[in-house]
């Protein structure tokens, strides 16, 4: 739905007196307009309408979980974990939300209570992307040093979504510390077929290359890192690289 259709409807639902359908269905135009902002990353126009949905609606779980996806968006870690928690605490079946604290949690090294709830994702098999659980229980493991475990979770992943760039890019990490780097360099192939604007893969995958020793692929990598992400602090190393490579 186009957000001019959605600004329409809900000017259309703001007469007074609504009824509790009508309530609901100004929180809903609300929250799918607020998923259209977040989506654009447009946040302050998100917060604000994802704000009168939970406003509207305080017993909607869908609504509490996109606002803390708003609130995580804007670096706001301790609303977004208010409302993923009290999203679960209305669904306890909510895996989306279970996921999205997860995140959080990961971002706050916080790696066993990040496992704690994407282990809580899974135990939903109506869950509809448990591969993004297992991706992010794998990074868990992955920065706790439990490398096989890490692993049996990215692989899990692959085979539950063969396209899911993420795992092949962890995946990368993981065989890095285990010092396999060909595996290691096929994994952020993978990663880079599957997405070729994914600047971190091809970093990633630049790195191993020159612990290879392979020179010019190095090179190539990196070039295509600053073609991808010119001024960042990624393509400013690459440069580096490139000049010691060469």
């Amino acid at each position: 739905m186009k957000v001019s259709v959605i600004i329409w409807l809900v000017l259309l639902l703001t007469s007074c007196g609504m009824s509790q359908v009508e309530k609901d269905e100004r929180a809903e135009i609300r929250y799918r307009l607020g998923v259209v902002y977040l989506r654009d990353r447009n946040l302050v126009e998100a917060l604000k309408e994802l704000s009168t949905a939970v406003e509207l609606d305080p017993e909607e779980p869908r609504y509490h979980s996109a606002l803390g996806l708003a609130y995580f968006a804007k670096g706001m870690n301790d609303k977004a974990k208010e409302h993923f928690k009290e999203a679960i605490r209305l669904d306890k079946n909510f895996s989306e939300a279970h996921t999205n604290l997860c995140a959080v949690y990961i971002e706050e090294r916080e790696w066993d209570r990040a496992i704690e709830e994407c282990r809580a994702a899974l135990e939903n098999v109506f869950y509809k992307t448990p591969e993004s659980a297992h991706t992010n229980i794998g990074l868990a493991y992955y920065n706790k040093g439990d490398y096989p475990e890490a692993l049996e979770h990215l692989k899990k992943a692959v085979e539950l979504n063969p396209a899911y760039v993420k795992a092949y890019n962890n995946m990368g990490l993981v065989y890095e510390r285990l010092n396999k780097l060909d595996k290691a360099i096929k994994a952020y192939k993978k990663a880079v077929e599957l997405a070729p604007a994914y600047i971190d893969a091809y970093f990633n995958l630049g790195k191993a290359q020159v612990r290879k020793k392979d020179r010019e692929g190095a090179i190539r990598t990196f070039e295509k890192v600053i073609e991808l992400a010119p001024g960042t602090e990624k393509a400013d190393i690459a440069k580096e690289y490139i000049e010691l490579l060469k």
